[in-house]
């Protein structure tokens, strides 16, 4: 049970309502409790949006990001909301599998370096070899991007875990292990 309540659509002021609906995320437990405050709701929401278009990666890289912060964080809500996103935006198993078993050296260069990178960032790790390991793939405005959609799953993490948000009721964890 998570520290504070559930929020509904329909509790919302009726300026906020589409942030809960089926059109935008629904109402999935990480939204719901932060719609304790709408204000704030509506802001994450437009920065995560923005962070996915304007970052500089392709969906595909965005949730191998997302993903690999995740499982460095051990967070499983994240992983389990983006697990299959990842998929739908052409990550395969293989991938998937590396990432889930911090085995970026399986990925390609580019992909092992950008993703040792994001999750130096949430550890609050970044050396002057992991940066530039990243910089050598990505210019300076992808590098921002890559930082900040980093950070913002950080963020999350920890909205998560102070608020003890569980996975949706309904739902059992994917876990960990991906088949490839």
């Amino acid at each position: 049970m998570p520290r504070l309540d559930y929020r509904t659509q329909s509790d919302l002021p009726e300026d906020y309502q589409y942030l809960l609906s089926e059109d935008a995320m629904g109402e999935i437990n990480l939204l719901t409790v932060m719609a304790n405050n709408p204000d704030t709701l509506q802001a994450y929401m437009r920065y995560g949006s923005a962070l996915w278009k304007d970052c500089g990666l392709d969906g595909a890289d965005v949730e191998r990001v997302i993903l690999a912060v995740g499982r460095e964080l051990d967070a499983a809500y994240e992983w389990h909301q983006h697990l299959p996103v990842a998929r739908e935006q052409g990550v395969t198993d293989d991938e998937l599998a590396a990432i889930s078993e911090n085995r970026l050296d399986a990925l390609n260069d580019r992909q092992a370096a950008v993703l040792s990178y994001a999750q130096a960032v949430a550890t609050d790790d970044v050396d002057d070899a992991v940066f530039a390991a990243a910089a050598e793939f990505l210019d300076e405005s992808t590098l921002v991007g890559v930082t900040l959609l980093a950070t913002h799953y950080l963020a999350t993490q920890r909205f998560l875990s102070a608020l003890s948000i569980p996975i949706e009721e309904d739902e059992e964890f994917v876990g960990w292990s991906v088949d490839a």
